[in-house]
């Protein structure tokens, strides 16, 4: 046997198979542009520019049918996750909302209006005999004396607030949130988007995404053509 031919043959096969399919690859992305000479094409564009729209669509597609299709983003928005993060989230806004003094939303003069305003109306409801020795004014220049710290919570029942906002969202979120996604017509974004992709750019980020696999075809071209030396020095040693 002629180990020095056998190492020939296969390191000769391996190295085209590398090289074929390296330039294979690189053919996918370039020429960004087709050559040519006058109207004449010399080496067409490639693959991916010349069909980049074709690509930008189908991207659209599966964004929208598999990735962000209505039923997803229906799992996504009512998972456990979500609905636990929001749940805090509303916890936390309800409560710094409610703690809040009631003078940072109306001032002391409104105040005592809209009250005297209620106290009025239930003393000629209930007791309207005493309506008569009473009147707005007289209320209202009573409570604007009296200085009582008021809460927001003192007026609101914090709990039931709490559970009546989360069944409402929880709510919109299953029901309305991906209706809005399908008319806003998702496909339609990231094919414009894909589609505005300079052919450099498009190259670089598909290669960020498959750099991994492409190496393997290299090297799997490099085994490939390896096996082919290795054949082929039997068949002209035999």
């Amino acid at each position: 046997m002629n180990y020095y031919l056998l190492a020939n043959s296969i390191g000769i096969g391996a190295l085209i198979g590398y090289v074929t399919n390296y330039i294979a690859i690189k053919l996918l992305f370039k020429p960004y542009k087709p050559i040519k000479i006058g109207s004449i094409t010399i080496f067409p564009q490639g693959v991916i520019p010349r069909e980049k729209k074709a690509l930008a669509k189908k991207v659209g597609e599966v964004v929208k049918n598999y990735i962000l299709s209505e039923n997803e983003i229906r799992k996504i928005i009512t998972s456990k996750e979500v609905k636990d993060e929001i749940e805090r989230f509303l916890d936390e806004k309800i409560e710094n909302f409610t703690s809040k003094d009631i003078n940072e939303f109306l001032s002391k003069e409104e105040i005592a209006d809209k009250f005297s305003k209620i106290i009025i109306k239930i003393v000629e409801e209930k007791f309207s005999m005493f309506a008569s020795f009473i009147n707005i004014e007289m209320i209202k220049e009573i409570l604007l004396k009296l200085d009582i710290p008021l809460k927001v919570e003192d007026f609101i029942e914090t709990d039931r607030i709490k559970e009546i906002l989360k069944k409402e969202i929880f709510l919109f979120l299953e029901k309305e949130v991906p209706q809005i996604f399908v008319k806003a017509h998702v496909d339609k974004v990231v094919e414009e988007k894909v589609a505005s992709f300079d052919e450099k750019t498009l190259e670089e980020m598909l290669f960020t995404l498959m750099k991994k696999h492409f190496s393997f075809i290299n090297f799997a071209g490099a085994f490939l053509g390896g096996i082919i030396g290795l054949i082929q020095y039997f068949v002209i040693t035999s």
